[in-house]
């Protein structure tokens, strides 16, 4: 009779756990996945990756969330010469709004902010290093998985450069870094 008290206590502090999570107005998340060069620095890099931690309030009653961000992005250059190889890197940290459509288990949003990036490029022995401002939007789906949220999201993160990411280069012309991060991830 212990035993079966003692199961169905523990089933039932499981079962109200993920509820009691889900709750929280502030919760902490992780993601990562494919960032895609667009516009002009899709001519000089290669597809990379990038990874993220952040911290979401959700607002009580009300379908809004604010959002804090760190990230680490990772692009290779497009061969410039034979047996020359680069990349170019991007730390960022970013405030975000976003607003949620509450339709069901899947959850639309859209989400927007403004940010640091610190971008820099390396080729062979030469490197450079810039912090500018940017801005992103874009759009996801959230879907709740007990007492933690699952989201995958893209967004267009556009850093106000003039040069962007080919500083290293000596380039002189205008460049736009414009790049799209395809994120995974999971909110708890």
């Amino acid at each position: 009779m212990k035993r079966r008290f003692v199961m169905w206590a523990v089933a039932l502090s499981l079962a109200l756990l993920p509820s009691a999570a889900a709750a929280r107005p502030v919760k902490i998340g992780f993601g990562g996945g494919l960032s895609v060069p667009v516009s002009d620095a899709k001519d000089a890099f290669k597809n990379g990756f990038h990874g993220k931690a952040m911290v979401k309030w959700d607002a009580p009653a009300l379908p809004l969330a604010l959002r804090g961000s760190v990230g680490y992005s990772q692009l290779d250059l497009k061969s410039l010469a034979p047996g020359v190889d680069g990349k170019g890197t991007i730390l960022s940290g970013l405030a975000n709004v976003s607003y949620g459509f509450p339709v069901g288990p899947v959850k639309p949003y859209i989400i927007a902010g403004l940010g640091a990036f610190n971008v820099k490029t390396e080729v062979g022995d030469t490197s450079g290093s810039e912090t500018k401002f940017g801005i992103d939007g874009g759009a996801g789906l959230e879907f709740k998985l007990g007492g933690i949220a699952a989201f995958v999201e893209g967004r267009l993160e556009n850093i106000f450069t003039d040069q962007g990411l080919s500083s290293a280069l000596g380039s002189t012309q205008e460049f736009k870094t414009l790049i799209i991060p395809v994120t995974f991830g999971i909110f708890f």
